[in-house]
């Protein structure tokens, strides 16, 4: 499975039988988790139909917020949901022929006919056939796949955002490997210096100079953090080229890498690295971002 974006949009249309065409369209958006509306034009049974037509969706993506439009047309351009029993008036007019004669009444109108219990029928729903339903639940297949063809043509192009800011952090470790050989001389350099200004010049012991930058370059030693720095990108850059839904996954490696950002600058605070920092957590934020529009 390409990586695939959250937003989307698919569209499938046809017959479903003689007297009925459907047209399907699904739109997709962020969500932490797959949520799925659907609503259909004439009304079909809620009860039955969005149970499954979720499943038929779940079956194609996992996340995001899907919205399912369904619209069914008849032969003259609409669907006919309306029927009218004429017994219940017949009915009626029976009944008001057996009044007395000296009660008079006005003309039935259509409103009063409206009124009656029974007079219409299937108001605002439609009952489709057993083949019928079945072609509509493979238009609504068809539409999935346009969606699925539509988010991971989106993801396709994440992928390529992506990848450039893992560069990003990929020079940030680069630059922690650099530095780290450099660490104990750094930070003797920058004790000579603190040390002058508070002793006006006195001399030093040269050992006990080294003593203390050592316990400071044990302090700020970032091999652990730079292992596992390395050990999450690569699995950042599997990520980007394996199989399945990565999205969540994604968003928990990127704060894992974060705390390791934050934990390597803490340590390097003697020596300084405030524009490497920045510039790592920079593209965490833009790669966050972009996590979050992935399925």
């Amino acid at each position: 499975m390409a990586l695939r974006s959250m937003t989307g949009f698919g569209l499938a249309e046809g017959e479903l039988s003689s007297r009925l065409r459907a047209t399907v369209r699904i739109s997709s958006v962020n969500s932490r988790f797959l949520e799925v509306v659907v609503r259909t034009h004439p009304r079909l049974d809620s009860a039955e139909w969005e149970p499954l037509l979720r499943g038929v969706v779940a079956e194609a993506v996992t996340r995001g917020r899907v919205a399912v439009t369904i619209d069914l047309e008849g032969e003259s351009g609409s669907c006919g949901v309306v029927s009218i029993n004429w017994g219940v008036a017949e009915a009626l007019v029976a009944a008001l022929e057996q009044r007395p004669p000296r009660i008079e009444l006005a003309p039935l109108s259509l409103r009063d006919l409206l009124g009656l219990p029974g007079f219409l029928e299937g108001v605002g729903e439609l009952v489709l056939e057993a083949d019928e339903r079945q072609q509509l639940v493979e238009l609504v297949r068809a539409a999935c796949r346009s969606l699925v063809a539509a988010r991971g043509e989106e993801g396709e192009a994440l992928r390529a955002q992506l990848v450039e800011e893992l560069g990003t952090l990929s020079r940030f470790v680069a630059w922690l490997h650099e530095q780290q050989p450099r660490l104990t001389e750094l930070l003797l350099g920058r004790l000579r210096q603190r040390l002058a200004e508070l002793l006006e010049g006195a001399p030093v012991s040269e050992e006990r100079l080294l003593q203390e930058a050592a316990i400071l370059a044990e302090r700020a030693d970032v091999a652990e953090e730079l292992a596992r720095l390395e050990a999450h990108l690569a699995h950042l850059r599997a990520l980007l080229v394996g199989e399945g839904p990565v999205g969540k996954r994604l968003e928990f490696l990127l704060q894992e890498i974060l705390r390791e950002v934050n934990t390597a600058a803490s340590k390097f605070r003697e020596v300084g690295m405030g524009e490497q920092v920045v510039a790592a957590k920079a593209a965490l934020e833009r790669l966050r971002e972009q996590a979050a529009n992935i399925e």
